[in-house]
């Protein structure tokens, strides 16, 4: 059983997807989408055998990007590989205004600074997802930016101003005294714009943009084109599996950015319930192995937890870093074996010895409370490693110096240094 779904599914994420018949394709699609808008034009899409133009947005608002953003782009890779035209577009231009979906009140106005430093780490981000030398890259502004006003109007003609003001997210803000601008008003009717420039054939979105992308084929009807297909992913909960979608509002987000070992990890924290979604999301799995995957998941959801963390590690650094990440976590979690390379530093501010527990509230402070922290000590479960020997720090006011290494319990290790 031990690697049986990970390699499977490590392996079938190598494989060219272009001799793929339609039915076969539209097997892996599926399982990926919360909505499909709609399934005869995807399917009517697919059956044409041509190379299609898949779009997908998203905004410059922030330099970090979490595996909540990646669901979409989970399927843009799947188009990909199998040889269609992938226009990836970094909203610089309406990431000024802000996607109002979902919002209770009016985002903060982000500068073009702050927009041009997110746009140099996104595609570097992506890149382990989307091969960069297949996909074309564009900045919204280039069209956006320079679209005479009178062709504006003509664009957004198709759009009802009943269509916007019936939406929850701006209702619920009117109702609250909270203002909708004009310019959040025509969120949506820009994202359409991107879609009528580029002649997309198919749109991937979270389905937050659901909203958004159904302007997206009015507008395109109404400048006679042939409306996108949609395909919406769904918003995958963050590690605490409380039902909130993953947010670094939130703080229960994965980083594509992260470690191996601290994506492993942040996935054998969430709960079991959360196991399904997540294999779907970033695994390439058929709607006929999902029965499969439900039933192993169920028999050993510990093992499964396992499989799914080395997934996630190696679409970001590689089997070989992703086996290595399991490896240091059964040693240190399961046989409780740690060695000095897992320390986590502490800094001691002043280079001086500093009381113990201070410095247990420093490097635990966001895991335990005082009085846990005090029972640890009354437990003698903190102990100094001094050439390889242990000595039990049992008062609250022992001094701990740089270069002391400090095992707290069995989880945790740290080197306290200047």
């Amino acid at each position: 059983m031990e690697g049986e779904w990970f390699g499977r599914l490590s392996e079938r994420a190598q494989q060219p997807l272009g001799k793929l018949s339609a039915d076969d394709f539209l097997a892996l699609l599926r399982p990926k989408c919360r909505e499909i808008i709609t399934r005869e034009g995807l399917e009517e899409a697919l059956r044409t055998k041509r190379k299609l133009r898949i779009k997908f947005g998203i905004d410059a608002t922030g330099a970090e990007i979490h595996l909540g953003h990646a669901v979409p782009l989970m399927l843009l890779r799947l188009f990909e590989r199998a040889g269609h035209e992938v226009h990836f577009i970094i909203g610089d231009f309406t990431g000024k205004i802000g996607d109002p979906s979902g919002r209770t009140d009016k985002r903060r106005e982000i500068t073009d600074k702050e927009i041009k430093e997110n746009i140099k780490t996104y595609t570097k981000q992506v890149s382990p997802i989307l091969d960069l030398k297949k996909i074309k890259v564009h900045q919204n502004s280039k069209w956006l930016g320079k679209m005479p006003l009178k062709r504006f109007f003509e664009m957004i003609s198709a759009i009802s101003f009943g269509e916007v003001a019936q939406r929850e997210d701006f209702r619920t803000r009117l109702k609250a005294g909270s203002p909708v601008s004009l310019r959040e008003a025509n969120y949506a009717s820009l994202m359409a714009i991107d879609s009528v420039e580029l002649k997309a054939d198919i749109e991937v979105s979270g389905i937050d943009q659901l909203l958004n992308v159904m302007q997206a084929r009015s507008v395109m009807e109404a400048q006679g084109m042939v409306p996108e297909v949609v395909l919406a992913t769904p918003m995958i909960e963050g590690t605490a599996g409380d039902g909130r979608k993953m947010s670094k509002s939130f703080g229960n987000y994965i980083a594509l950015s992260a470690s191996a070992d601290d994506q492993f990890g942040l996935v054998m924290s969430i709960p079991d319930t959360l196991l399904e979604s997540y294999f779907v999301s970033f695994g390439d799995i058929y709607e006929r192995e999902l029965d499969e995957l439900r039933a192993f998941i169920a028999a050993n959801p510990f093992e499964a937890k396992k499989q799914l963390g080395m997934l996630i590690a190696a679409l970001f650094h590689g089997q070989k870093a992703a086996r290595a990440a399991r490896a240091a976590f059964e040693r240190k979690f399961s046989r409780k074996e740690f060695s000095e390379s897992d320390a986590i530093d502490i800094h001691i501010r002043t280079g001086l010895p500093a009381p113990l527990f201070d410095m247990l509230m420093r490097a635990l402070g966001d895991e335990y409370s005082r009085s846990q922290i005090r029972t640890l000590i009354l437990q003698k479960a903190i102990r100094r490693i001094n050439d390889g020997k242990d000595e039990v720090l049992g008062d609250q006011t022992d001094l701990v110096r740089a270069g002391d290494l400090i095992r707290v319990g069995k989880l945790h290790l740290f080197r306290f240094q200047e």
